[in-house]
């Protein structure tokens, strides 16, 4: 995975960090990631000492599980790139499995709230949704979404909470957002939609689409923001009109 398509590499890192001897005898590969400029550091300022201890540790979990996987993560190496002892960590999360189920959790909420991945009352509907369309796509295709569902795609077999966890922080969230929306366009007269709820997950879906899974399971590159605008514009032309039969 690039730096670029790594979720630290979206939320900031800086040219050179510190290699400390601890890390460098666990075998981590420090990637330059910067706590003071991460996304989640600005989300409290002022911190305890306790609390940027936990700051530094999720954010070191995050690079380690996004580069390694789950299974191949371990404490000793988020311990070393945080800079703190296993000991530390583990008493800021009881297990691995804790600290995996809370980043993911940091990382919707922070891509929701940051990409602004969520709908604009504001616009009418079209605007509305080709907006949200391209912002969503932006973030699956390069934020470390693909890493992330790589990772929880592997996991589903042996332990499916991860993946519920998700779908309940996430994608979830988001159709619940976007119903809400239609909901407010239904009461206003402007659409006639019988389930807000089912028409936001078939918008989502649509999006989703052959194309990332493609990029999901073969590598393939990434659209380019252009070809996100196509794609972003049919899909809200066959949401709002659908599908024109001929005579």
């Amino acid at each position: 995975m690039t730096k670029d398509n790594c979720i630290l590499g979206a939320l900031g890192r800086r040219a050179e960090k510190k290699k400390s001897k601890s890390g460098q005898d666990s075998g981590v590969k420090h990637s330059g990631w910067d706590k003071d400029k991460c996304l989640f550091a600005t989300l409290g300022q002022k911190l305890t000492r306790s609390e940027q201890k936990r700051n530094d540790i999720r954010d070191a979990a995050i690079e380690i599980f996004m580069t390694q996987g789950f299974e191949t993560a371990s404490m000793d190496q988020i311990a070393a790139l945080a800079g703190v002892s296993k000991r530390t960590v583990y008493s800021h999360y009881g297990s691995k499995e804790e600290l995996f189920t809370q980043i993911m959790s940091s990382i919707c909420e922070v891509k929701r709230e940051e990409l602004d991945v969520k709908p604009d009352h504001n616009l009418p509907i079209r605007e509305c949704l080709t907006k949200l369309g391209n912002t969503f796509l932006d973030m699956l295709h390069y934020h470390g979404s693909i890493s992330l569902f790589r990772i929880l795609i592997s996991q589903a077999e042996n332990d499916p909470s991860h993946g519920v966890a998700f779908m309940n922080e996430g994608p979830k969230v988001s159709r619940e957002l976007l119903a809400a929306y239609l909901e407010e366009k239904i009461t206003a007269g402007e659409i006639d939609v019988a389930d807000p709820h089912e028409a936001a997950q078939s918008f989502y879906a649509t999006l989703f689409g052959a194309r990332y899974l493609n990029c999901l399971v073969t590598a393939a590159p990434p659209p380019s923001h252009e070809e996100i605008a196509v794609l972003v514009d049919d899909t809200v032309d066959r949401f709002i009109y659908g599908l024109k039969m001929k005579s």
